[in-house]
């Protein structure tokens, strides 16, 4: 018999991830009325509001596509004074809103009464025994059978990381191509790997983005000096109005998370830090839907489920070398990234960088790629595992 503060699961965290879970285990108490899941979400932020953008390749349908709000068939990647431009009308390049995001995956919640959100509560502890977990917030203690542990951790040391700063801007004249996001703008002359991102809204409307691949962040002032200067140089823009800002760092580690060997059985860790971003590009949106999904699934159909990873352990071991060969010749890696674009068909390349490749898409990147450089990265990889 679960009691009040008993729960079958516990998320810790309802950003992306964490909503995005409770949301599927909400709908599938309602498609199994005699198999509930008792859940709750703990959440810091007191209300949510529109902190950030998803973008991804859609390749499926969710739950929460009415939050795309753009949609692309053309992006581009320019390096060393050339620029490559990729058409793919089957597979769309999508923006997620994330307040919209937020508002269906509450609607999707409340739906159901065995799953609760509580805002402004945060864990304080978690303390692992033989039958479930126990959790101490800082508002009361409760007690679950599984915790999803999606909440914000300390960044390792010593590994790469992709930090980056957002200008949401509008202008008075038309200056965007509004057809064709700009995937990576790469920049010469600097110390690390460095470029820049543009979604064009409307021709007078976008998000621009200055994004670096290193060890450590940099101050406020830097990143806002390279908007500045990359408006002016590109665009021509001495004046514009800033509507929003977004700022973040995402890991990209060398040896992505194995959720197989994690310290407790019944604490599984999910989102940011776990491994469901795809450390070589940052993307995480779609492999955060899948996971969730598989997941809610997951526990209505065996009631000793454990974790199902969100990326294949071959995927994984393929970010881990490209990693090690950016850390190692950050120098090359414009090149590298305008190779892939420039030679790998627009749909093969799309499945690749979606974790979707079908066995020719792998070999249309590999022979994109320096093939010497990559093997000897893949043997020291291996080596130091």
């Amino acid at each position: 018999m679960i009691g009040e503060d008993d729960f079958d699961v516990v998320v810790l965290g309802g950003g992306m991830a964490g909503l995005t879970l409770a949301h599927h285990i909400a709908q599938e108490n309602n498609a199994h009325p005699l198999q509930q899941q008792k859940t709750l979400v703990l959440e810091p932020r007191t209300a949510y509001t529109r902190d950030k953008t998803w973008c991804y390749w859609q390749h499926t349908v969710s739950p929460f596509d009415e939050a795309i709000t753009h949609r692309w068939s053309r992006w581009e990647v320019a390096y060393d004074g050339q620029t490559h431009v990729c058409e793919h009308s089957a597979t769309a390049y999508a923006r997620v809103d994330s307040a919209r995001f937020y508002q269906i995956a509450q609607q999707g919640i409340s739906e159901n009464p065995n799953v609760s959100l509580h805002l402004g509560e945060a864990a304080i502890s978690l303390t692992p025994h033989g039958t479930g977990v126990d959790i101490t917030s800082d508002a009361g203690r409760f007690r679950a059978n599984q915790v999803f542990d999606t909440r914000p951790k300390q960044m390792s040391a010593n590994i790469l990381l992709q930090h980056f700063v957002g200008w949401e801007i509008k202008t008075d004249t038309d200056v965007f191509d509004p057809s064709t996001v700009t995937l990576m703008d790469f920049m010469s002359g600097t110390n690390d790997i460095h470029f820049f991102y543009v979604l064009p809204f409307t021709s007078r409307h976008a998000l621009v983005e200055t994004t670096h691949f290193s060890k450590s962040v940099l101050c406020d002032e830097v990143y806002e000096e390279e908007l500045r200067n990359y408006l002016k140089q590109r665009f021509g823009l001495d004046q514009w109005r800033q509507v929003h800002r977004e700022q973040g760092v995402i890991p990209m580690p060398r040896q992505a998370p194995d959720l197989a060997d994690r310290p407790h059985q019944n604490v599984i860790p999910m989102g940011l830090h776990s491994d469901t971003v795809k450390p070589s590009t940052g993307y995480c949106y779609p492999h955060a839907q899948q996971q969730a999904m598989q997941q809610a699934r997951l526990l209505f159909a065996d009631a000793n489920a454990q974790a199902t990873p969100a990326r294949s352990r071959f995927n994984r071991w393929l970010d881990s070398v490209f990693i090690g060969f950016l850390e190692e010749n950050p120098h090359r890696a414009g090149e590298i990234f305008f190779q892939l674009f420039s030679k790998v068909p627009a749909d093969a390349l799309v499945r690749f960088l979606s974790d979707r490749a079908r066995p020719q898409d792998f070999i249309r990147v590999m022979t994109a790629l320096p093939t010497g450089s990559f093997i000897k990265q893949a043997f020291r990889h291996a080596f130091h595992s």
